[in-house]
């Protein structure tokens, strides 16, 4: 898809943190089709939560607003088919099984990722681009 992009947990959380990378999210959500998986969401409610930033009620309401411009993918069997072959090959990428659900969702989709997470840009091969935000 032209001018859209999957995010990642770390891209969401730095928007809605204000950690470093927030603009560079924040330019994504206004100026092109962003979409993340269900599984991403989840991630991102999860440590929030656990980090004691918001209760759950407060994570869900602000998730809510935020769903506004930034569409919820799910995620399906071609996208966990796709997160199984990156998870199968997490090391020496330090992939988590939420990074691989991500990029999985990326390929099976055709979308670029955006994510603070730089090791993925090291991944050779990938089908599709990895834009950072810090």
């Amino acid at each position: 898809m032209v001018n859209a992009l999957l995010l990642d947990a770390s891209a969401l959380i730095a928007f809605m943190t204000d950690e470093p990378g927030a603009a560079q999210a924040e330019t994504a959500l206004t100026t092109q089709n962003c979409f993340i998986s269900s599984i991403t969401l989840t991630e991102v409610e999860g440590k929030l939560v656990g980090r004691g930033t918001l209760t759950h009620g407060q994570a869900n309401a602000v998730l809510r607003q935020i769903l506004d411009p930034l569409q919820e993918v799910p995620f399906d069997a071609a996208c966990r088919t796709k997160a199984a072959f990156y998870y199968a090959r997490k090391s020496p990428y330090n992939l988590s099984l939420g990074d691989a659900a991500c990029l999985g969702t990326a390929e099976a989709l055709g979308l670029n990722v955006l994510t603070a997470e730089r090791g993925w840009a090291k991944i050779p091969d990938l089908p599709f681009a990895v834009q950072l935000i810090r």
